[in-house]
């Protein structure tokens, strides 16, 4: 089986400074360095060769990338399914070029407390993601609103879930883990958090709440597939390996990606894939959520189960 999903750092430009995030402050590519649309077309095409089924345009704010839309109309007329999360600052500038050309459109939104959204994303936005909300639904688009859950926010959560439900949007939860100097999602609330993951229009991957329930992967016998799941592309154009944020190396795709892909040197990293000390309790939700695809057993029962409940409440329930 190959790799379901191409994770593009198309830029780690960012007009936000979020408290849980060290992208836009440690990583220093300037919008003269990112990659051409042809250059980042011939990776996404390279990647479906391989097996690769989403695209997941991320950042940095993916807004500021200059071939974002033209990207993701060349994604879909290729049969690809994607996906942008975005901060909402640039979104009703661009919500024109981007209707019908995202499969999953994610809107950041911490709290329903304006105050306490901008405090966490360090600009004044908050404005901007409820303009974008109305604007959305009114162009016939149906974004999922991403929660990043903290110490600081978590009995937020039931504004949010409310205001969710009550515009018929999915609420992905998305907790908070160890990185960029911030503590994680300290293990003691997650009861109170999954108490939200069986309501309508939330979405919280039941496999991996059983893995943080477990103390995250374990070295002795890993359940991360990030190799085997994942492409993850920075945007010069290089395979981040093993993941971006436990990063050991990054590699030009010289002469391609397919050739890179599947080279000895990515073969020892799959070998090693979970296996690294950094990796030891380690959680974090975007790699974990495909990982879950790969092996038969009770995470991917769990994993299912939860993707089912969101294809009810997204496409079926409303």
């Amino acid at each position: 089986m190959g790799p379901l999903l191409l994770h593009f750092y198309v830029t780690y430009r960012c007009n936000a400074r979020c408290v849980f995030c060290d992208i836009p402050e440690n990583c220093n590519v300037p919008a003269s360095k990112e990659l051409s649309f042809a250059r980042a077309a011939n990776i996404i095409k390279q990647a479906k060769e391989l097996g690769v089924k989403f695209v997941d345009f991320t950042g940095g704010e993916p807004l500021m990338y200059k071939y974002l839309p033209e990207l993701l109309v060349y994604s879909r007329e290729i049969g690809l399914r994607t996906s942008v999360t975005t901060n909402c600052i640039l979104y009703p500038r661009y919500a024109e070029r981007l209707r019908k050309r995202v499969t999953y459109l994610h809107f950041s939104l911490d709290s329903m407390d304006r105050d306490e959204h901008d405090q966490i994303r360090g600009v004044k936005c908050y404005d901007k993601v409820m303009e974008s909300i109305e604007l959305a639904l009114n162009l016939g688009e149906r974004p999922d609103i991403m929660f990043t859950v903290n110490e600081g926010n978590l009995f937020s959560i039931g504004e949010v879930v409310r205001f969710a439900q009550s515009r018929k949007l999915m609420l992905l939860i998305n907790p908070e883990f160890d990185y960029s100097n911030n503590n994680g999602f300290n293990s003691d609330y997650w009861s109170y958090l999954r108490s939200y993951s069986y309501k309508p229009y939330v979405y919280l991957n039941y496999g991996f709440q059983r893995l943080h329930s477990r103390g995250g992967n374990q070295v002795s016998h890993p359940r991360c597939r990030v190799i085997n799941s994942t492409i993850v592309i920075s945007p010069e154009g290089e395979l981040i390996l093993p993941c971006y944020h436990r990063q050991v190396d990054s590699f030009p795709l010289e002469p391609d990606l397919k050739t890179v892909w599947q080279s000895d040197m990515v073969r020892d990293y799959r070998y090693r894939q979970g296996r690294f000390l950094f990796c030891e309790g380690c959680h974090i939700n975007c790699y974990f959520d495909p990982s879950f695809c790969y092996d038969w057993d009770a995470y991917t029962v769990l994993s299912l189960a939860s993707k089912a409940k969101y294809v009810f409440d997204k496409y079926i329930r409303p």
